[in-house]
């Protein structure tokens, strides 16, 4: 299993709810003493998961926002909920797989789940809030805390969402502040150092300052597959699929070992067929 790189300390992850049943589609339990949710109920499956935004960072090869097999859910326990969704894709069928994946250390295979539920049922603000928590988790703050405010907007009431904003919004502002640290404080700006910046800037929803800090890391290591798979990484994240693949391509080329690079390509030319 590859370890995550994590250029600012991640916050503890969020306690899940239990599994909700059809008859208890909420199950919120105010309770808990946990502020950081995952709340129930969910609509509408997509059991075909796209890629997601894969990124490396610096040159140990170590892999940043792609996930891990789960860790404290049983693979059976994944298979058999992914059987029932596709049998009978019901919000609490699919709110409990989502739960499940962010609890098994997923939480990238549940992002495109609570996103087909928003995507059918706009108003829904326990899916929304669940986004929040699996962006967070995968250090996507920018996105997280949209996601967060879009169940506010709908729920003003709704706490869980409000505390999973300030956690969205904590962690960004401690990305910010390394961000800060490291150009005042870092004397070598090798490409090691351009490469984490471009992670934090991506965290943190500056796309175009990621796609800066990489070019200056691919200007000081030429032959970088990795600095040239985050630049169209990020061009994916500004919704410009067909400049991301000329970038994706051109790691696959120098690279074609790069599998995240191949994957990549293939989530870019997923979304130009949408």
């Amino acid at each position: 299993m590859e370890d995550e790189l994590k250029p600012v300390d991640g916050a503890p992850a969020p306690e899940v709810l239990p599994e909700v049943s059809e008859t208890e589609p909420e199950a919120l339990q105010p309770e808990r003493k946990q502020s950081r949710l995952i709340a129930g109920i969910t609509a509408a499956a997509i059991l075909v998961f796209p890629f997601g935004y894969l990124i490396f960072a610096g040159s140990h090869g170590k892999k940043v926002m792609a996930n891990n097999p789960p860790a404290t859910v049983a693979t059976a326990d994944i298979a058999a909920l992914e059987a029932l969704a596709r049998q009978s894709p019901t919000e609490v069928n699919l709110i409990n797989l989502s739960m499940a994946y962010i609890n098994g250390g997923a939480s990238g295979r549940a992002i495109p789940v609570l996103q087909a539920v928003v995507a059918r049922d706009k108003n829904s603000a326990v899916a929304w809030n669940d986004l929040c928590v699996a962006q967070t988790l995968l250090h996507g703050y920018a996105d997280a805390i949209d996601s967060c405010n879009q169940a506010l907007t709908i729920n003003p009431t709704f706490q869980l969402a409000r505390n999973n904003l300030r956690w969205a919004s904590d962690e960004r502002q401690k990305t910010l502040a390394a961000i800060n640290t490291a150009d005042k404080t870092v004397p070598a700006r090798d490409a090691d150092f351009y490469m984490a910046q471009g992670l934090n800037y991506i965290h943190v929803g500056d796309y175009d300052q990621s796609i800066v800090a990489w070019q200056h890391a691919l200007e000081l290591s030429p032959k970088s597959a990795l600095a040239i798979n985050n630049i169209g990484t990020a061009y994916m994240m500004k919704k410009h699929p067909e400049i991301a693949m000329g970038w994706f391509e051109r790691a696959i080329a120098l690279d074609p070992s790069l599998q995240i690079a191949k994957n990549n390509l293939a989530w870019a030319q997923g979304e130009l067929r949408k």
